[in-house]
Formats: structure tokens, sequence, C-alpha cells
């Protein structure tokens, strides 16, 4: 009697708190307006709360700056999205591969592509040195191992425009004509284009030695914490990453020539 009393009274165990940071990225993490949680990250994100029941789920809005910080400062938090360079490079906990992404590209209105020739894919370094047309850059963002540097190279330049801006303000600036071209995703400027209610969807270039798809992974803070939640994170990528309702998160805001692009590419990432 006295077993089946303590049993009864036994108070139940409160389960950890797991602090996701989450930053405005569309198409990747759509937090407001009409298409907010439309985004590749966000459908991940979901599925892994729907699939780690042992943990209350907090989901905390940063910059990229924030979040860079509270690795550094070794909060335990863990992020959805994140791509392999800064993950490594902050010594993070890093899941699988979790979503497939087609290459960053040379975007331009359909307006300026006689002052771009037909030089496919294009070379970044000759294309930053000419002065007949000025670009766009987001400041503080990775692109890819082989775009980074170029950009560091040219920094100072008069026709690089680099500054801590949004995705949807340079677009803007491209509109306007402030700049010729931007260095973004396609289904990005898909999304931006679509947002802003515009009927002539930008054309893309691929960048010279860019691959031509890459992955985002599941990231938490470099410790023993964040290497035990990652490994619960494993366990749920193991079981969704092949279902088709999951491989549409990668697809989310492609334009459908690229849409294609992604499903040929996908099962690539089931192997990893």
């Amino acid at each position: 009697m006295f077993l089946l009393v303590s049993t009864a009274v036994r108070p139940v165990q409160a389960k950890e708190t797991l602090v996701w940071s989450v930053i405005d990225f569309p198409p990747f993490q759509i937090l407001d307006g009409t298409y907010a949680a439309s985004g590749s990250f966000d459908g991940e994100l979901q599925t892994l709360i729907d699939n780690m029941p042992d943990f209350d789920h907090k989901i905390t809005r940063m910059s990229f700056a924030r979040r860079k910080q509270e690795f550094l400062r070794g909060t335990n938090i863990c992020t959805p999205g994140i791509f392999l360079a800064p993950a490594k490079e902050l010594n993070l906990a890093i899941s699988k591969p979790a979503l497939t992404h087609l290459d960053n590209r040379i975007i331009f209105l359909k307006n300026k592509a006689a002052l771009f020739g037909r030089e496919n894919p294009i070379v970044l370094e000759a294309l930053f040195k000419r002065k007949d047309l000025v670009g766009g850059i987001m400041a503080g963002r990775s692109y890819a191992p082989n775009i980074d540097p170029v950009i560091q190279r040219y920094k100072d330049s008069p026709n690089l425009v680099i500054r801590t801006l949004t995705g949807d303000q340079l677009f803007q600036m491209m509109q306007n004509g402030d700049l010729d071209y931007l260095i973004m995703f396609s289904h990005e400027a898909a999304f931006q284009n679509i947002r802003m209610g515009l009927n002539d969807m930008p054309l893309n270039r691929s960048i010279a030695g860019t691959p031509p798809y890459l992955y985002t992974y599941v990231a938490c803070t470099g410790n023993d914490w964040g290497r035990s939640v990652i490994k619960k994170v494993n366990t749920v990528l193991d079981r969704e990453r092949a279902k088709k309702s999951y491989q549409q998160f990668s697809e989310r805001w492609y334009p459908q020539e690229d849409r294609k692009k992604v499903r040929r590419y996908y099962p690539h990432m089931l192997k990893e």
C-alpha cells in the first residue's frame, strides 16, 4: 500500500527547455507577414518539434549577429538552419544534412540582361572588376567557400555596395535601379518578387566554381549538451528526410524549373 501511495504522489519531472534560435531570412525562415511560417526552415523546425516531445520547445527570434554571440558565449541553444562553413567556424555540434538548396546566383532584372552578355557561369572576380556594374551584397552573410574570399578581396571596391541590409531592402534597391545585380539564391529572389507583387521574374546566372547544390544543417552549441541534442535530431532526420512531405520543404519558393533541379539533387543528401 505504501508503495502504491508513493507512486501516486510522485511529482512529474519537468521537461528540459530547448531554445531554438530563429532568424528572419526569407524564404528559408519567414517570421512575419502574409507568408509567415512558409519557409523551408519553418517546415523543418516544426517537424523536429513534433518529433522531439521530451523537450519543451522555445522559439527565440535573433539576428545573425546575436545568434553568433550566443554560440560564442556557450549558451545552450540550437538553430534549425545553418550552412556548414559558419557552423564549423563556431565549432558547433552539427547534424546530418537537413535540407538541400541550389547554389547562390548572380541575380539581375531582364532589362539589364544585355550588360551581362552570354557569360554563364559568371566569373565573380571579373564581375567585381567591372566599373559599369554595381553589385549589392549583404554584410556579414556567408555565401559559399569560393565566394566569400572574393568578396573579402573586393570589399572596398566602389562598385560593390556591402551593407547590413535585409534581402528585401537590397532587392528593392535593385528594382529602383540603384544596383545592377545581387548575390542571392534563386528562390530568395523569387520570393521577393512575389512578395512585392512584381510581374517580371528576375534572371539569374550561376557563379563559376560554386557547386550546383548545397545543404543546410541543424546545429547546437558545441558542448556535451549540444552533441546529445544533435543525436536526437539525427534520429528524427533519419526517419523523416526520405518522406515526400519533408522533401517538399527543400522545394519551397523555388521557380518551377529550379524545383526540378532540387528534386534531382535531393536523393544525394539521403546518402550523407
